[in-house]
Parts: structure tokens; sequence; C-alpha cells
């Protein structure tokens, strides 16, 4: 039982949620499934960039190979790409944390990149349909942190959806948590090594949320590491806050691979889980045993979104370029899976 704990909190850390958790991805998710109304097939970028659209749509298939699908046909054998999203939520439901990701099955491989919070989304006609059928009523134009919150019980299945349709990208995975799990995740690993790059203050009156971090290395703790990805107070706004994000990721990956609180604390780390973590993944993660051994700190490549800043109405909105998201994108998504040759 011990030896199957522990394969699985290796599997789903190092690879599907990639960053926060040891064995996030074995939890089912507690919901009675996703909404009842059928959603019609994602059109990559469709009414989301304007006069743009069909470019997008069209640049973003130009890379694409039947080979990220492909399989030998058995059950146990995951696809070439697993393509996921994790989402981290404040107490208002909000996705203070935003992240999209692909997996490599046969080079172990993980691209990611951070989505801004602020970055301005459009519901299509059919999602609002859908929506409020439901009894809900959000605004057709949000900042794409906010679609998590209006969309109620089923928020984070409107989410994948609206960012696969923006992307032109299928999630197989998604994963969710609050503050509080990400918190006792980090100490659950004994915290993680990060190097600050400027210093981190913030003490507002109105949240539950202090961040004290001075510059240079040092080994955070959980709530010092919930500060780190957090903070925003950057020159560049998100951007720098998206970076800070892509860098804690990457470090804990390559940090937590190696750390004996892993293997030490297996069914400390289930019933965080289970109790603190929000997934569709299931069983499935037992798929991604064989596949771990090829994750390394040199299989993490992260990405920044393409897009400015920009104050509209006197509100702070990121957007989005559309004319280089398509270049990230397949380079993420949809990039030659390059297989190392036996000798």
């Amino acid at each position: 039982m011990k030896a199957l704990l522990i394969a699985g909190a290796i599997t789903s850390g190092a690879l599907v949620l990639a960053t926060i958790g040891v064995i996030t991805l074995l939890v089912v998710d507690g919901r009675s499934g996703p909404p009842p109304q059928n959603t019609p097939t994602p059109s990559p970028a469709q009414e989301y960039y304007g006069a743009d659209s069909d470019e997008l749509s069209a640049a973003l298939q130009d890379d694409y190979t039947d080979e990220a699908e492909a399989d030998d046909g058995s059950f146990m054998r995951p696809p070439a790409r697993t393509n996921f999203l994790i989402a981290g939520l404040d107490n208002q439901n909000l996705t203070d944390t935003l992240i999209v990701g692909s997996f490599y099955r046969d080079t172990g491989d993980i691209k990611m990149m951070s989505v801004p919070r602020d970055m301005y989304t459009r519901l299509p006609d059919h999602r609002l349909e859908q929506m409020r059928a439901e009894g809900l009523r959000p605004p057709s134009t949000m900042k794409i942190n906010a679609l998590r919150a209006f969309g109620g019980r089923y928020g984070i299945y409107y989410l994948k959806q609206q960012l696969s349709e923006m992307l032109g990208v299928e999630f197989h995975y998604y994963v969710e948590m609050d503050l509080s799990a990400f918190r006792r995740i980090v100490d659950a690993v004994d915290g993680v090594y990060i190097n600050v790059p400027v210093p981190m203050f913030y003490n507002p009156e109105d949240q539950d949320l202090i961040i004290n971090l001075s510059p240079g290395l040092q080994r955070l703790n959980g709530a010092e590491a919930e500060g780190f990805v957090r903070f925003r107070n950057f020159p560049t706004g998100d951007l720098g806050r998206n970076q800070s994000q892509m860098e804690f990721m990457t470090q804990i990956i390559s940090q937590v691979m190696t750390r004996e609180a892993i293997m030490n604390e297996p069914l400390t780390m289930a019933n965080i889980v289970l109790n603190y973590v929000r997934s569709n993944v299931g069983l499935d993660a037992i798929r991604y045993i064989p596949y771990v051994r090829n994750i390394s700190s040199d299989s993490v490549t992260t990405f920044v979104m393409p897009g400015r800043a920009a104050y509209v109405g006197g509100v702070s909105w990121f957007l989005p370029d559309a004319q280089r998201v398509p270049d990230v994108v397949n380079q993420m998504f949809y990039a030659e899976i390059v297989r190392e040759t036996e000798e």
C-alpha cells in the first residue's frame, strides 16, 4: 500500500500538476459532472480575436500532428501529450493563479504558461446561454480570473472550455485548489528554495495576506511561498508576477523530485489532497507511472503569454497579442515530439 502511495505521489506531482502537489491528481472530483447542456465543438480563437480569428485559428493548426494523439491502443498508455489546467483559488473563488501546460509522454518534457489573471475575455453566445440556463448571470466580457466565480458549481468547466476555445487546445485534466492546500503542500515537502528577485512587501487591511520577503536565495515555507506567487507590485505588473510563478514551478519540480519528504510522508500528502484539492484525473494518474523517470529539472520549459497591460475605463486589463499567441501555443502544445533513439 505504501509503495502504491509513493508511486502515485511522484507521478501526479511531477507529471501533471508539476508544481504543488505530489499526489494531487489522484483525487476524483466530487461534483456531479459537467453542465448538462451540449456545448459546440471548440473553434480555436473564434469570437475572441475579432478580425484576426481566422488567421489565429489556421496558425494554431499549422504544426499539428496526429502523433499528439497516437498511442498503441493500450488502456494503460497515456496520450503522447497530456494537456492540463491548474487553478489556484482565493477566498472569493477567483483564480488568483492560472496555469496551462502540457506533458510530453515520451520525452518527459513539461511546458507551462501562466495566464494573466487580468486577461480580457469575452464569452461566446453559446456559453452565455448555457450559463444563464443554469440560473447564472455572468457579464459578456470579464477578466479571465472571474469566470470561475461567475460559473458557480460548474465554474471550473466553464473556465476550461473558455481557455480551450481561446487557445485552440483541448485540456485533458484540470486541478484546482484553494490557498490552504497550496500552503499545506509546500510545508509538507519542507519548503522550497527560491531566489527572491526584488523586495516583496504587501500588507493590506482588507485582505488576509501579508507578504514580507527580502531579496536573495532562501527557503520559503507555505505562507511565504504563497506570498511569492501572489505578489504583483512589479514594474511590469502581471508579467512580473507570471514570471515569478513560472520560476516557482520550475524550482519545485527540480527540488521536490529529490526531496526525502515525499517518500517519508505519503499519507500526509494524501490527506492534504483529499481534503483541499479537486481534479478530474482520478485513477488515470496510474497510467503515467512508467514515464515519470524521464522528468528532470531540465525537462521544464516555461512560456510568457504575449500581450500588454492597459488601463481601459480606469480598470487594469491584460490584452493578449493575437499575432503572437499562435506561435507560443504551437511551441507548447503542438511541437514535434522528438523521441530518443535506443542504442
